[in-house]
């Protein structure tokens, strides 16, 4: 089965604010003044439901969370921009003295994002590849909602694959929601601080195998803010499935060769229901430990870190990786620890 795995996953790290506060709510708390250009006229179109005010009541009733939650949330002055740079050095300090030599350089830096950064002049790609005194990878940024991570490592396995000089990966993604932006979708999704970061190689190295990343959308699909919550929780419930079946169906996956999945944080429900209209029903769930909330663009990769350091995967087992946005994008994968990493776990 060597075929069905397109990268390998040689460091990881996810990067979680200190500090937790309980929210119960509808848009992010912590205000600044760099927000200040939204108010602005011809700015509008920024703004959650094109304006300043929050929607009909019972649009915005269903979207408040359910109850109060404990999120990771960043201090004030502590950007999207910052939580991104310490995971990337997190990554980089995994690899050790070597990082530097030069058979281990970066070719490919891919940032990912839902959220805008406080600072909106600071190009958030461009300060990871000057902090990290990378020179000549190719620089890419992506806000593709909640599966922003996995299509970059789409497009990044695509780029190691077709260009024999490329031999690394670096995806890095951070979110962290300001004032007045939403953090909270009902039962759909609730969303707190964080980054996280993954380094991939060329299939066949030690670490975590990855397959093809498998991808459906929803063209038609309304924006999460011209919605309702059912809308969005029906869509999510079709499409990820969607993208499950067609990925075991092309792969020659039966879902009796998969041991465990690692999903996102999102209503437990929702998620069961996926799992169920997927003939997955029997998978074994990895835990999210003390995270709460939906990682938005960085949750795959906070998933995949957590799965590299949980221990738990056994020899020849096989996992799924999934991700579904409000919008009715899902995109997943096949993974499953390499052999030295089997052996070490013995």
């Amino acid at each position: 089965m060597s075929e069905l795995w397109r990268c390998t996953v040689t460091g990881s790290s996810l990067c979680l604010p200190h500090t937790r506060s309980w929210f119960h709510g509808l848009r992010a708390q912590q205000r600044t003044p760099s927000s200040l250009y939204l108010t602005e006229p011809g700015s509008e179109y920024n703004l959650p439901f094109g304006r300043w005010g929050d929607p009909p009541f019972p649009q915005v009733e269903a979207m408040y969370t359910p109850a109060p939650v404990l999120l990771h949330m960043a201090e004030p002055g502590v950007s999207a921009s910052d939580l991104a740079l310490v995971a990337a050095r997190a990554v980089v300090a995994e690899q050790g003295k070597t990082w530097h030599g030069k058979n281990r350089t970066i070719d490919i830096l891919i940032y990912c994002h839902s959220t805008s950064n406080e600072d909106i002049a600071d190009a958030i790609g461009g300060r990871l590849q000057y902090e990290l005194g990378l020179t000549t990878p190719l620089v890419f940024c992506l806000s593709q909602n909640l599966c922003s991570a996995l299509m970059a490592l789409r497009l990044a396995t695509a780029l190691l694959q077709e260009e024999p000089g490329l031999q690394r990966a670096l995806i890095v993604a951070s979110e962290k929601w300001i004032h007045p932006f939403v953090r909270s979708f009902g039962q759909a999704a609730v969303f707190e601080d964080g980054a996280a970061a993954v380094l991939i190689e060329r299939a066949g190295g030690q670490g975590w195998q990855l397959g093809e990343i498998h991808h459906v959308n929803a063209p038609d699909a309304p924006s999460p803010f011209d919605s309702t919550v059912p809308a969005m929780l029906r869509l999510m419930s079709e499409q990820a499935p969607r993208a499950i079946r067609s990925l075991l169906e092309a792969e020659g996956v039966a879902p009796a060769d998969l041991a465990f999945v690692a999903q996102p944080t999102l209503d437990a429900t929702l998620c069961a229901q996926v799992l169920r209209d997927a003939g997955l029903e029997h998978l074994r769930l990895r835990p999210h430990g003390e995270r709460r909330g939906h990682l938005a663009s960085a949750e795959a990769l906070a998933n995949l870190h957590e799965l590299r350091h949980a221990g738990t995967a056994q020899r020849g087992q096989m996992g799924l990786l999934w991700g579904v946005g409000l919008q009715g994008e899902a995109a997943c994968c096949l993974l499953r620890p390499a052999q030295a990493e089997m052996e070490e776990q013995r």
